[in-house]
């Protein structure tokens, strides 16, 4: 009973997130490229889009970012749809049957995206391709409000990485304390952005970030006091690995 109670509780969240999002970028049914006149249209649409990805061996991120931003509209028509019938509920058959596809979607790309190896840089690339339709998000009336918040969040904690990265590459001394001040710096940038931060990341931070994450394992390896150049890959690169993987997996479960 506990656990019928919990994964209705996740629908309604679902479903909330969806609304909210959609209020937010000013979106409407008219703007989504998936028009239907019924749920089981929309439903069948999302049995159909399940099966391409199912039949997926591999793919590279902007694959991956593709698939992931055609399914979003799809969930987004899907879900207005429901939210617009009156006869629609969370205990609905037909709902449940579009929750359960949702779920499978989740574990398939999920598995997809983990078939090789990724890199900070690819799951920030991942990050900015999916990041809630950007461009949408910065003509937003919605988005300009809130917009000075994020741009002020981002400038600081982009600063301190570089300042940290600067520090690094003039090989400037570090105590134990300050290496772990460092690493969490260095890091934080990647785990604090979320979906509507990324949006509001200009074209400068942009490079900025993905410039970071390409220099990420070398930075981690020297706050770790490992010499990048001529240690073993397997060792400068074990932490930068295992965070990639991390926030891979993180950002998918919160977009998808």
């Amino acid at each position: 009973m506990k656990q019928r109670i919990l994964h209705n509780t996740r629908h309604l969240i679902i479903i909330s997130s969806v609304v909210m999002a959609a209020a937010f970028m000013g979106c409407s049914h008219n703007k989504h490229p998936f028009v239907f006149h019924t749920p089981q249209e929309a439903v069948v649409a999302c049995h159909e889009e399940l099966a391409k990805v199912k039949q997926m061996n591999s793919a590279t991120i902007d694959e991956l970012a593709q698939v992931i931003n055609t399914w979003a509209e799809l969930q987004d028509s899907t879900m207005s749809l429901m939210m617009r019938d009156s006869t629609m509920t969370v205990h609905n058959d037909l709902a449940s049957e579009f929750f359960a596809v949702a779920d499978s979607f989740r574990m398939e790309i999920t598995d997809l995206a983990l078939t090789q190896k990724r890199s900070m840089a690819d799951v920030m690339k991942l990050k900015v391709a999916t990041s809630s339709n950007r461009k949408a998000a910065l003509a937003s009336e919605e988005f300009k409000s809130v917009r000075q918040y994020y741009m002020d969040f981002n400038r600081r904690i982009i600063q301190s990485a570089e300042s940290c990265r600067n520090d690094i590459n003039a090989k400037k001394p570090l105590t134990a304390k300050q290496g772990a001040n460092y690493r969490w710096l260095l890091i934080q940038p990647f785990l604090a952005l979320d979906n509507y931060a990324t949006a509001a990341l200009t074209d400068q931070q942009i490079e900025t970030l993905n410039q970071l994450a390409e220099e990420l394992p070398k930075l981690l390896a020297y706050v770790d006091g490992k010499d990048y150049d001529r240690s073993p890959k397997e060792e400068t690169e074990k932490l930068s690995t295992v965070l990639s993987e991390y926030f891979l997996k993180s950002y998918l479960k919160s977009i998808l």
